[in-house]
């Protein structure tokens, strides 16, 4: 697990390090765990990463910190539709599809 791994990366090597650690996962037959806030890194995640991306908030009830797969996020492709996932990200588009989910469960 690397928490935060693109902390001081310029913007424009969000790329190459994601492709850096898709090789090394492969390579060694691994999984590789990665934290970030970053909407440039984000924007990097090509649609085959998709299924491999977890999105954590704090659940606004409990208190409690929460993961979902982020191809669980009901109106994702609408969501994508407007806009990259670091900009929706920044936009707080997906805190408020998961608060509007939360509400109808």
């Amino acid at each position: 697990m690397i928490e935060e791994v693109d902390n001081g990366l310029h913007p424009s090597r969000a790329g190459l390090l994601l492709q850096m650690l898709r090789e090394i996962g492969k390579k060694r037959n691994i999984d590789i765990l990665v934290t970030t806030h970053n909407p440039a890194l984000m924007d990097e995640l090509t649609p085959d990463f998709i299924p491999f991306v977890m999105v954590a908030y704090r659940d606004q009830d409990t208190g409690e910190n929460q993961l979902i797969p982020l191809d669980e996020i009901d109106n994702l492709p609408k969501l994508i539709a407007s806009g990259s996932l670091g900009k929706i990200t920044q936009q707080g588009l997906l805190e408020k599809s998961l608060a509007e989910h939360r509400e109808y469960q």
